[in-house]
């Protein structure tokens, strides 16, 4: 029992040596994955102490082995190492040329891993890199080859460079940093949604009291599926060293912008493709303007809409509309020539008639908008619930027509995410011109 104990210790320290002090550009970051390190030394600690009586010697050195790397860990810890922007995309860059280029050590050495061809991809925790390649780290055997790897070409993004990608995205989407996210182990959850009056309150005066009242109404339970977005990147050139920045930064802006556009389509736009967003979504309350068509809109119209959901409802609401209907209402003048909603000196003002709104690009333009259209939904972005499943996976492509023909190359990233709007009746309204 001794041996196996410590033999199953060693290969622990062994993981343990990969610990790293580059990468991070947020200090939180840094700090979350030290605790991670520090927790796995802490149950070494504990299964040393279990170790039975002969093992002494080597029970010793294991034990001067973990305190010194939770000296290395602590000293790290304090002073991790800061990736500049430059460095990020060098990194990334490189990457991505290795992945290109089936370079398997420069890849372990980014702390990018394999993936299987499977919907469950691979946790790069449970990967790494050995003499004999990549190994499984405590699913299988120390040593155990992870499937074909000499054929593999498809790979997972170090996760500190995927958060940090993601972060990208979140700057060029409107709705990325509103909506409720939710982190997915698997393909689907179920999530508990409670709307207002799911709690019921009473009073006792009196000891022994019956508690009296209507059942409280209980939590629905909804699913929220995931799926995978794939994607196309081309490009022509070689990749040699000098162009690693360039490389790396054009994946970031490439994926950045594609990925914060499809994100907002899906949370308002999408219909049944594969998700369907809060314009689509059966239950919200359509509001028609009072007016003949789009150009008889007037802010009255807003008015009237935002009533139709509850107070408590509405003061966490905002309005989400093309920029082009919020120019036409700032400029409604009156008898007098003079606007409406702001003079010409003031500043754009950020609320609509008391409530903040969002300018979305995606949204319908005030000249497409036809008869019976919906261009404008006021509701509590939160009520929107996007799932999660970690893992950036690039993949080379150049067995396609466009190599053959014009030399052009592509690169295939895959992201797996959910979208669903939850509750939307009572809480969305919906502003639309007239049949």
């Amino acid at each position: 029992m001794g041996k196996e104990l410590i033999a199953a210790i060693k290969a622990k320290l062994a993981a343990m040596k990969k610990v790293e002090a580059s990468g991070f550009t947020d200090q939180s970051k840094a700090a979350e994955y030290f605790r991670e390190k520090e927790f796995i030394l802490e149950e070494i600690v504990k299964t040393l102490e279990a170790v039975s009586d002969g093992q002494e010697a080597e029970t010793e050195a294991l034990k001067a082995t973990v305190k010194s790397l939770r000296d290395e860990l602590k000293t790290k810890a304090a002073y991790p190492k800061e990736l500049t922007r430059r460095e990020l995309c060098y990194n990334i860059g490189r990457g991505i040329a290795a992945a290109w280029a089936r370079n398997h050590k420069a890849l372990a050495d980014l702390s990018f891993s394999p993936n299987f061809k499977a919907d469950n991809w691979t946790n790069p925790r449970d990967v790494s890199w050995g003499e004999k390649g990549w190994n499984v780290n405590e699913k299988a055997a120390l040593g155990s080859p992870m499937g074909n790897m000499a054929t593999n070409d498809q790979y997972l993004i170090n996760p500190i460079y995927e958060t940090e990608i993601m972060t990208d995205a979140a700057k060029k989407s409107v709705m990325m940093g509103l909506v409720r996210h939710r982190p997915m182990m698997g393909p689907s959850i179920f999530l508990p949604t409670r709307d207002r009056g799911g709690v019921q309150l009473h009073w006792l005066t009196a000891y022994g009291q019956q508690i009296t009242g209507s059942k409280p109404q209980g939590a629905q339970r909804v699913e929220l599926k995931a799926y995978t977005l794939a994607g196309y990147i081309p490009w022509y050139d070689e990749f040699e060293e000098d162009v690693f920045i360039d490389l790396g930064t054009m994946f970031m802006e490439e994926f950045t912008e594609a990925y914060a556009v499809e994100f907002d389509r899906q949370c308002l736009l999408a219909d049944d493709d594969p998700f369907t967003g809060a314009m689509a979504v059966d239950g919200a309350e359509e509001v028609e303007i009072a007016g003949a068509d789009i150009n008889g809109l007037t802010w009255k119209d807003f008015r009237d809409a935002v009533y139709r959901v509850p107070a408590e409802e509405r003061k966490d609401c905002a309005w989400f509309l093309h920029e082009t209907v919020l120019n036409h209402i700032a400029n409604i003048e009156d008898a007098d020539g003079r606007p409406i909603w702001r003079h010409p000196t003031e500043a754009m003002p950020g609320k609509l008639d008391l409530y903040p709104y969002h300018e979305v690009s995606i949204m319908p333009q005030i000249g497409a908008v036809e008869n019976d259209t919906a261009f404008a939904i006021f509701m509590n972005p939160k009520r929107i619930q996007h799932g999660n499943r970690k893992g950036i996976e690039i993949k080379k492509f150049d067995g396609t027509t466009e190599s053959m023909e014009y030399g052009e190359l592509f690169l295939r990233f895959r992201k797996r995410d959910g979208f669903l709007v939850t509750r939307p009746s009572g809480n969305m309204v919906i502003l639309k011109t007239k049949p």
